[in-house]
């Protein structure tokens, strides 16, 4: 037994351990492998920019754009030979013909005085035309009405007021025919005609010789504007003014606009607008004027006249500048500086048309080529990529010199990704609205239809790579 003990015990120490090994597994590393990659594009996914590319195609802006334009006509002020109490004869805002009657002056008192008298005594005879003249007043209002503006409702009342008193006056006047022949025959009772034919109106407000020449910006403040109704008088004094008389049918509305339409417009001749009052539309002759870094359309009708006589300002809308060409979201548009580089250095080199510059080096000079982004008529625009400031170009066949850097520009662009990554272009705002731009085409240093831009061109810098 004990021998079987030892025996045992020398087996026991014969036993070799081994060291324990691992073995690593191919599919472990290829999952990590791709847990590692798509936890990093995760991570760049929720880390960068999100960035939208937009495809540029041909479109229009229409701006319905609001105005109140100032109104200029050919209106000559007729002022009383006489003082005297005023009697008007014709209807505001109407038609007159040479030598109709338009008021008469009561130098003594007696025929107004007794035409006062005699207001409960005698009868008003409308014919038909000044009952269809009454009911036109009321059926225009009518149709204008509206529950939410009552703008029109004195106007309409003061209008109705004095047509009525109108008949009253030319039928009392009829039936106190003898009375009035006398004091005509006296001399206290005295009718005048008008001059030359023309629409009446019976306010002034100091604008009446204003003309396209001579309008200034104060014109078109509407806040210093005042009118003074004429027939409210009852008396007047020699060389005061007692009506008005528009002798044209031709009239001129000016807008004050800002440069980008004043720009987009110089090409048209027409304009259409529409009258706000109404809503009646009608086509402009269309011309221009700046003064003192003011911008202004010029409009020129031959019709609507009459129905906004009695108006200095006229609202109205524009509504046919649909300006074309190719439509841009605003938020693509950058800025970006530029040297500027005088046209008289540029030439041409190692075969091609390009333009290139000659640049000094410390021991002679080399040729550059640099991206042109833009060309006035007098200057090159080049980013700082192949040229610095400071840099001295030579002017060819000259002794000249330039340090790039002496001159900088700015320029609109947007930045095109057609090649995968961010590329300045310059743009030429035709037409702007809140959201959209419309450039021109055919630009030579510019984008065309269907290129891919940046959506939001403040997010991204330029070589930028677009995944």
């Amino acid at each position: 037994m004990e021998l079987y003990l030892q025996h045992a015990k020398k087996k026991e120490q014969k036993v070799i351990k081994y060291p324990k090994q691992y073995h690593i597994s191919i599919g472990f590393i290829t999952i990590g492998v791709m847990f590692i990659y798509m936890f990093y594009h995760l991570l760049t996914f929720i880390t960068a920019a999100n960035i939208t590319v937009y495809e540029v195609s041909q479109g229009s802006i229409s701006s319905n754009l609001e105005y109140n334009a100032l109104a200029i006509r050919q209106e000559q002020i007729v002022n009383a030979d006489i003082s005297g109490d005023v009697l008007y004869l014709a209807e505001n805002y109407t038609k007159v013909g040479a030598k109709s009657e338009v008021y008469a002056i009561d130098s003594s008192g007696e025929i107004l005085s007794s035409l006062k008298d005699s207001s409960q005594a005698v009868d008003v005879n409308l014919d038909a035309e000044d009952y269809q003249k009454l009911q036109n007043s009321i059926s225009t209002y009518t149709y204008d009405f509206s529950n939410i503006s009552y703008n029109k409702l004195y106007s309409f009342k003061t209008e109705l007021e004095s047509q009525v008193q109108q008949l009253y006056t030319v039928s009392a006047m009829e039936a106190m025919n003898d009375s009035v022949q006398s004091a005509i025959a006296n001399g206290t009772f005295n009718i005048y005609s008008s001059p030359k034919p023309g629409l009446i109106v019976y306010s002034v407000d100091g604008l009446e010789d204003i003309t396209i020449d001579s309008f200034i910006s104060d014109s078109m403040d509407i806040s210093k504007y005042a009118a003074t109704n004429l027939k409210s008088q009852e008396s007047v004094v020699a060389g005061q003014p007692v009506y008005k008389l528009i002798t044209s049918d031709h009239w001129n509305l000016i807008c004050e606009v800002d440069k980008d339409l004043y720009d987009s417009l110089q090409a048209e001749s027409y304009l259409k607008i529409r009258f706000l009052e109404d809503e009646v539309e009608t086509w402009t002759a269309l011309d221009f004027a700046e003064k003192a870094g003011k911008y202004y359309l010029v409009l020129s009708l031959d019709d609507s006249m009459d129905r906004y006589a009695e108006s200095r300002y006229v609202h109205i809308k524009i509504i046919n500048n649909n300006i074309s060409g190719l439509k841009i979201p605003n938020s693509s548009i950058v800025e970006k500086n530029f040297f500027t580089i005088p046209k008289s250095y540029v030439m041409q080199g190692n075969n091609d048309d390009d333009a290139g510059f000659l640049r000094k080096t410390e021991s002679s000079s080399e040729y550059i080529s640099p991206t042109i982004y833009y060309e006035s008529d007098d200057f090159y625009y080049v980013d700082s990529e192949s040229v610095s400031r400071g840099d001295v170009l030579c002017k060819p066949n000259s002794n000249e010199t330039y340090v790039v850097g002496t001159d900088m520009g700015k320029l609109k662009g947007v930045y095109n990704v057609n090649k995968g990554y961010a590329v300045f272009k310059q743009i030429e705002i035709l037409f702007q609205n809140n959201d959209y731009s419309i450039i021109k085409t055919g630009t030579n240093y510019g984008i065309s239809m269907y290129d891919h831009i940046v959506l939001q061109g403040n997010e991204i810098e330029e070589n930028s790579i677009i995944n």
